[in-house]
């Protein structure tokens, strides 16, 4: 009997060390990519530095908030231009409304008035844990709404990059105020579980084994289900013309999944542009001539 007791303790030994290998593991990932101190959300954010582009918010923006459905304070930043018409403008993962810059000099030009957010989480917005869109377009809902207080009615542009596309994607699928008219999506991802399975895999150390443990545990502690965060399910609810841009050589985004995007759209509705030789978000730096051509004939096209 002695020998089974051994035995069955050891058992139950090995179950707990398991288990709290599989916690510290887990733990460790999620804080290192979806908490606001990750490492991974610093390293992000030089990607898109450009503090030259930035100086445009020093002129004639104020500073706005509002409090998001769990508490959070979430802080825009707001230019009244005297123009029916106004662009909402959403960052991505490790950004701020700052790297918005050159969308919202973009949209200036084009006599907009410009909401540049700043998503929860990032920025001046509250907020410790990133959902990858889930709860930001929840936000960006609250953010609609806002707008509408100030000025009824405005007829509204939603306009992303990366996440922020992402996030609008998946808002552009809900009940939105017939105000929202037209969507644009810059290098979003078409699936949460999809996009961070593939970053994973960019880098030998993270294999499929620990993407496997942060997926799980994300799913069980956060409840958060990666898989769930789908940007194709939302886009085949969605009413409103959207425009669809991503570079040919996306190293972060894979270049497909805009096209597992659009094709949710009807072709009346989509507008499309694919950015010859421009990486993540880089469409517009990359030929900004043709990337105005094509998102003003869209634009136009809908009288926006």
């Amino acid at each position: 009997m002695d020998i089974f007791l051994y035995i069955s303790i050891a058992l139950l030994i090995l179950m707990l060390v398991g288990l709290a290998v599989y916690l510290i593991i887990g733990n460790t990932l999620y804080r290192l990519i979806l908490t606001r101190k990750g490492k991974m959300l610093k390293r992000i954010v030089r990607y898109f530095e450009c503090e030259e582009e930035y100086k445009i918010f020093n002129d004639k923006f104020e500073k706005i908030t509002i409090s998001s459905q769990d508490g959070l304070k979430l802080c825009g930043f707001f230019r009244d231009n005297n123009c029916a018409k106004l662009a909402i403008l959403v960052h991505g993962y490790g950004g701020n409304h700052l790297h918005s810059a050159k969308f919202a000099k973009y949209f200036i030009n084009r006599g907009y008035d410009i909401l540049a957010i700043d998503q929860r989480c990032h920025g001046d917005s509250e907020g410790r844990d990133i959902t990858m869109g889930k709860m930001e377009s929840e936000d960006l809902l609250l953010w609609i709404n806002k707008m509408l207080e100030i000025k009824p009615n405005y007829k509204i542009l939603l306009f992303g990059a990366s996440m922020g596309a992402s996030t609008v994607c998946i808002a552009s699928g809900e009940n939105l105020p017939s105000n929202v008219v037209l969507a644009v999506e810059d290098s979003g991802y078409d699936n949460a579980d999809r996009e961070l399975r593939y970053m994973f895999l960019q880098h030998k150390i993270l294999s499929k084994f620990l993407y496997k443990i942060f997926y799980n545990y994300t799913k069980k502690t956060q409840e958060l289900d990666l898989k769930r965060v789908d940007m194709i399910s939302q886009l085949k609810s969605t009413k409103i013309p959207m425009m669809f841009i991503h570079g040919d050589s996306d190293k972060i985004v894979p270049t497909e999944m805009v096209y597992n995007l659009s094709v949710q759209i009807p072709e009346m509705r989509r507008g499309l542009y694919i950015g010859v030789g421009a990486g993540h978000v880089h469409s517009y730096k990359e030929n900004e001539r043709n990337y105005e051509r094509a998102l003003g004939g869209f634009l136009s096209k809908f009288n926006m």
